[in-house]
């Protein structure tokens, strides 16, 4: 607990900030408990920005559970009942989004299409334990990049229509997206979005655990043979092996500069749920890709945060690295801060380079960043069928026609 609450001084002294921290687990040991009720008594908790808190951080759920379980008569009966509420919705959401996976997983099985879901309805049954305590709204399903057009003529039998992100299309152009079966090498984020508006269902069909432009390689064919069955609705579904979803939850974590509580509670919850965890393996894995940086960084904020107890050694090693602290400070400084100062300036990308630790990966994902075409370049000449090479052409053209008229307009906005 002291750990816990040593976060004071990177994250703010406000006491809404320490309840949602401190409500952020599924075990309430009784000193927290006490710590708990001791802040509900003794300030004037803001209980809006409390519950917006939550709502953006995505652990509204784990915030109702440990109130309403633990200290309800300190809950002023409004907010407690607006809690409820908000978890029922969730609770309906979250059972449907898992029937609906089942459902799809069993369709995919039928059709001969190996598939691995993560995330979603998986992680909260294998690290929470229970479907309603970690809060989502979509689905994620991987499939090997070779059954993609098969993947993609399945959920399109089934009601579902591709969604084109990041730009707009004539109805010519979104016919052109969707034949094209090389269109995958242009979505950046390795995922087609896939909506079914008649049953309010958003799945994105991944080919890559993480997008090949961060220089994670995490994805290969040891990730498909190192699986760990979870139950969903009373069906089997396969599921990553521990490691591995804590690498691509600190992947992921590291991509989105660890801008949600929920990963972190991810992580923590990963941790305590798989008491075998295989830290050694975990630890090659990690340094043989290029990303133990970023595990370390998953795990320190995790510690730091919600005083999740790591191996003496692991806390070591993670503490000889220096970046670590800077970055978890960095984190901490901007967690739960309402702008969006991580998506700025270039920020981002800062962020990303100073989380790898090896000068390779550093120098991949800026040349991967910069010459891989992506679908705005496409855009330029949205062809069904196309050579892959002409748009690594276009796309430093299109680059350096934009910072011409950038600089144009602002030359003619100084006149």
């Amino acid at each position: 607990m002291q750990t816990l609450l040593a976060k004071a001084s990177s994250v703010g002294t406000r006491p809404e900030i320490e309840v949602l921290l401190i409500c952020a687990s599924t075990r309430m040991e009784l000193e927290r408990v006490e710590r708990l009720v001791t802040l509900l008594q003794e300030n004037n908790i803001d209980w809006a920005e409390l519950m917006q808190m939550a709502t953006e951080h995505r652990v509204m759920p784990l915030l109702y559970w440990n109130l309403n379980s633990t200290c309800p008569e300190a809950v002023p009966k409004d907010i407690l009942a607006k809690l409820r509420a908000d978890f029922q919705t969730l609770t309906r959401r979250s059972l449907f989004l898992s029937g609906e996976l089942v459902r799809l997983v069993n369709l995919f099985e039928a059709q001969g299409i190996p598939v691995l879901p993560f995330k979603g309805p998986v992680l909260a049954a294998s690290a929470y334990g229970n479907l309603l305590r970690r809060q989502f709204w979509d689905l994620d399903i991987l499939v090997q990049e070779r059954d993609i057009e098969r993947a993609k003529a399945l959920f399109l039998s089934q009601g579902y229509q591709m969604k084109i992100e990041r730009i707009e299309v004539t109805q010519e152009q979104e016919a052109a997206f969707v034949r094209s079966p090389h269109i995958h090498q242009f979505v950046r984020e390795a995922a087609y979005p896939f909506r079914n508006h008649q049953k309010g269902v958003l799945v994105e069909l991944h080919w890559g655990v993480m997008p090949k432009y961060f220089s994670f390689p995490i994805d290969s064919k040891e990730l498909w043979d190192d699986l760990e069955p979870v139950s969903i609705a009373g069906t089997t579904v396969p599921n990553l092996s521990p490691e591995n979803s804590l690498l691509t939850i600190c992947g992921h974590g590291t991509k989105d500069c660890w801008t949600q509580l929920a990963r972190i509670c991810d992580v923590a919850e990963l941790i305590r749920s798989h008491p075998q965890l295989d830290w050694v393996k975990l630890m090659q894995q990690a340094s043989a890709k290029g990303g133990q940086r970023m595990l370390f960084l998953g795990l320190m904020l995790a510690h730091r945060l919600l005083g999740t107890a790591l191996p003496d050694d692991v806390w070591q090693k993670i503490q000889a690295d220096p970046a670590v602290e800077l970055l978890a400070a960095e984190v901490c400084e901007q967690l739960f801060r309402s702008s969006d100062g991580f998506v700025k300036d270039g920020t981002t990308t800062r962020f990303h380079l100073k989380a790898r630790e090896r000068l390779i990966d550093r120098v991949r994902y800026s040349l991967k960043l910069a010459i891989t075409p992506t679908t705005t370049d496409w855009l330029l000449l949205p062809l069904a069928e196309f050579p892959a090479f002409l748009y690594y052409l276009l796309r430093p053209l299109r680059l350096i026609g934009e910072q011409i008229l950038k600089r144009f307009k602002l030359s003619k906005k100084n006149l």
